[in-house]
């Protein structure tokens, strides 16, 4: 069981040891991140930023890249602190985790990488290629992942004690609390939490309106046609019979003698009498009154005349 001092201690003390015998201003790879700061030794360069040993690392919103420069890079997950130190030959890297997630994906030789958590080793020989994900948890939960093409084999030990775990191709495991005995196979992802896929949603897309059809004006020169008259449908016109005082009588004689009259029908007249100009009228209005009387009795005298003379 470990102290928590010894849990920091530890590693700590390893790291110094292999840095005081790593040459200076050895560059490890060059770093590529958005929001991610570096503490320790670096060299500014033309694409990135060139990370020399005994440095960390410490991503921040976005997940930190180092290209090693042995070939092959180092994933340092968002919120993951990260110390890298190179052996004096250089040939040997050992990497310091706390807490986080991290994805190492690198060809190794003839030597041996070591990972460092406050409760585990991890040692990874080679020759071979390094595909290895783990997550360390704050109470000290350490998942130890082995990815599809890993071809080293991973050992992992506890920082004081002599028991060892080798996990296997393809294989997750989660230590509970940094204890060997305390391993069980897990399928969670190890890794960089993966972020949910954005779903879009697509609207639909109105079909463009048709252009408005205009209506055809029609030509001022174009005769319209006459409405068509159903043959149920009658026509009533309105013919008044007007009479005027200084108009001659109209002999009727002919008219009415080619007339049948049955006793059912009856013919009714309604004489309508105008008044003689508004000259006159002004000038002699007893006159005028006078004439017309004399006109109109004069005139019905002989039509009353006439009827009695046809029906007699």
């Amino acid at each position: 069981m470990l102290y928590p001092f010894q849990r920091i201690f530890l590693p700590a003390l390893l790291a110094l040891a292999m840095q005081s015998e790593a040459p200076a201003q050895q560059s490890l790879g060059e770093l590529y991140a958005t929001d991610a700061r570096v503490k320790g030794s670096v060299v500014l360069a033309g694409s990135g930023t060139s990370v020399l040993s005994g440095s960390s690392i410490q991503a921040g919103a976005q997940a930190a890249t180092l290209k090693l420069e042995r070939g092959g890079s180092l994933l340092v997950c968002p919120g993951t602190k990260l110390s890298v130190t190179a052996s004096q030959s250089g040939r040997e890297l050992m990497f310091s985790l706390n807490s986080g997630n991290l994805e190492m994906n690198y060809p190794i030789g003839a030597s041996a990488d070591t990972l460092l958590t406050p409760d585990l080793r991890l040692l990874m020989p080679g020759p071979g290629t390094v595909h290895v994900a783990v997550h360390v948890t704050s109470q000290g939960d350490t998942c130890v992942q082995s990815l599809p093409w890993n071809g080293s084999a991973i050992v992992v030990s506890e920082t004081m004690g002599d028991a060892t775990y080798q996990v296997k191709s393809d294989e997750a495991v989660l230590f509970k609390g940094g204890h060997l005995s305390e391993a069980v196979h897990s399928k969670q992802n190890c890794g960089c939490p993966v972020s949910p896929p954005v779903q879009v949603t697509k609207a639909a897309v109105a079909p463009p309106p048709l252009p408005e059809s205009r209506p055809v004006q029609p030509s001022s020169q174009a005769a319209k046609p006459l409405p068509v008259t159903s043959p149920e449908e009658h026509v009533a016109v309105e013919a008044p019979f007007v009479f005027r005082a200084d108009d001659p009588a109209p002999d009727m004689t002919a008219t009415v003698a080619i007339l049948r009259l049955e006793n059912n029908k009856v013919v009714q007249l309604d004489p309508v009498v105008l008044s003689p100009p508004a000259a006159s009228s002004r000038a002699q209005p007893k006159a005028a009154d006078t004439t017309a009387k004399r006109q109109k009795h004069g005139f019905f005298s002989s039509i009353g005349a006439f009827f009695a003379t046809i029906f007699h």
